[in-house]
């Protein structure tokens, strides 16, 4: 008989199809005169792409229930009565290349630790703490803050993104998107004297919002590149004043209306809480009034844990702060657990150059008695000037004063009492944004003074480390103390 590739093929099929026939019908294992055989099974020889498995259908329902579940609570957002303490997460600090110390007022050590009890309280009584972040146009964008917030969230409870204005450029964050209608006015106590408010009643982002006629809405939605800690929340709140006239809020989430909120008149800003939670899609606010009331924005939270406030002040050198009414501010601030102030400015100032920097320590130092005035219990961190570099011939190189203005920070933070960490020793010195700026990505744009995401989250983590590793400290500290009682 002549073999043909043909015969040798259906020869193949034959010998497959029997095969699969004893694989299919056959028992696991059997046994031979004592020795036991495997069998194999259809899993073992079939590739899974050719098995039908009613569990992989499964995810798929999971994962719609779970999207469904977190869309919104408009009824009861239930907090817990009482709080059971929880072992605090292994605390790990990294010590990367040219790490910086936070220096302290008069070298003393225990300057932070009002804000560390306030961390340490996250977990054994179920505290929220905020920190809030002011900047210059560095910060713009949520860059930075967002890194810092991250990781202490991831270390110590919380989520969302905190404080927001009423107002943003959009699409600046990347941590969430805003929009709002157009008849809204923004107030500031900084920048140019043409937006000032007609009195000096301006929240903590420096600014009030007001609208005209009756009414005017606000919408947030997540960001195209949010993470999971940027979505989802347990509090939203309003903070407004609304001297004249009684305000109703309507809101939705998610596509789901709420019961409208009526908040009375009252000469203090209040913070209204509206019942939404879960995992952020779409949230719409709604004000209707006679007269505007004077709003400072809202903010995402957690029930827990640890909020972080990106608050950017494009234009500002930071010596603006003691335009706001301090009774104003320390209402707003006198619910609202806020443990530390990070002060971070000083590229709007490398530019102006002058003999000396006396005038800016000056006003820095009366910045920071001011914050101590609104609440002595606050903490302070000044964050110095980053690196920014100017042409000099045909070569990019730092500006020449920036050392000078570095030292009058130093010597504001020094004698008004309040902690320093140098941005632009961390960066690595001289020139070193030029070198950010040649980096493949780069860690810097080519104005030669705004981080990219890149840079920004190398500083926040460097910041991060040693709040970090001065809690660690604390903590010795304070464990030391117990063992000698």
């Amino acid at each position: 008989m002549k073999v043909t590739p043909l015969k040798i093929l259906q020869i193949l099929v034959y010998i497959g199809l029997m095969m699969s026939i004893v694989v299919i019908m056959s028992p696991n294992q059997i046994n031979f005169f004592g020795l036991e055989i495997k069998i194999p099974s259809a899993e073992d020889v079939f590739p899974e792409s050719m098995l039908a498995n009613e569990e992989e259908v499964q995810p798929d329902i999971i994962e719609e229930y779970e999207v469904d579940s977190l869309t919104v609570d408009l009824t009861d957002i239930k907090q817990s009565s009482s709080w059971v303490p929880v072992e605090e997460k292994p605390l790990v600090v990294r010590t990367p290349k040219g790490a910086v110390a936070v220096e302290y007022p008069n070298g003393d050590k225990t300057y932070l630790d009002t804000f560390f009890r306030g961390v340490s309280s996250i977990s054994e009584e179920g505290s929220l703490i905020r920190v809030l972040h002011y900047g210059d146009s560095q910060l713009e964008g949520d860059r930075m803050t967002e890194r810092l917030r991250k990781n202490l969230q991831e270390q110590f409870g919380g989520c969302g993104v905190g404080l927001v204005p009423i107002m943003e450029l959009k699409n600046m964050r990347t941590t969430l998107s805003q929009d709002y209608s157009d008849n809204w006015e923004q107030y500031i106590c900084f920048g140019p004297k043409k937006y000032r408010g007609k009195h000096n009643d301006y929240g903590f982002f420096g600014k009030y919002y007001t609208y005209e006629g009756t009414d005017a809405s606000i919408n947030f939605t997540k960001a195209p590149y949010s993470k999971k800690l940027h979505k989802e929340f347990e509090n939203f709140n309003v903070y407004l004043r609304n001297t004249v006239a009684d305000v109703t809020l309507d809101y939705s989430m998610n596509g789901v209306t709420g019961t409208t909120q009526n908040v009375k008149s009252s000469s203090i800003p209040q913070k209204v809480k509206l019942p939404i939670s879960g995992n952020l899609g779409e949230v719409d606010v709604h004000f209707k009034s006679d007269v505007s009331p004077e709003v400072y924005g809202v903010s995402f939270d957690c029930n827990s844990g640890i909020a972080v406030d990106n608050i950017p002040m494009r234009g500002s050198s930071g010596t603006d702060f003691t335009k706001i009414r301090k009774g104003l501010l320390g209402d707003l601030v006198d619910n609202m657990n806020v443990k530390l102030i990070i002060l971070q400015f000083g590229v709007n100032v490398v530019p102006q150059e002058a003999e000396s920097y006396n005038f800016y320590e000056r006003l820095l130092i009366k910045q920071i008695n001011y914050f101590k005035e609104v609440d002595p219990e606050l903490k302070i961190l000044i964050v110095g000037v980053s690196d920014m570099a100017r042409k000099n011939g045909q070569k990019m190189e730092s500006y020449p004063n920036i050392d000078a203005v570095r030292a009058a920070e130093r010597r504001a933070a020094n004698k008004a009492g309040a902690a320093y960490w140098d941005l632009y020793l961390a960066m690595g010195g001289p020139n070193s944004i030029v070198k950010w700026a040649e980096k493949t990505p780069a860690w810097a744009g080519r104005d030669y003074t705004h981080f990219t995401r890149k840079g920004a989250n190398f500083i926040g983590d460097m910041l991060y480390n040693e709040l970090m590793r001065e809690y660690q400290r604390f903590k010795k500290r304070n464990q030391e103390d117990v063992e000698t009682k």
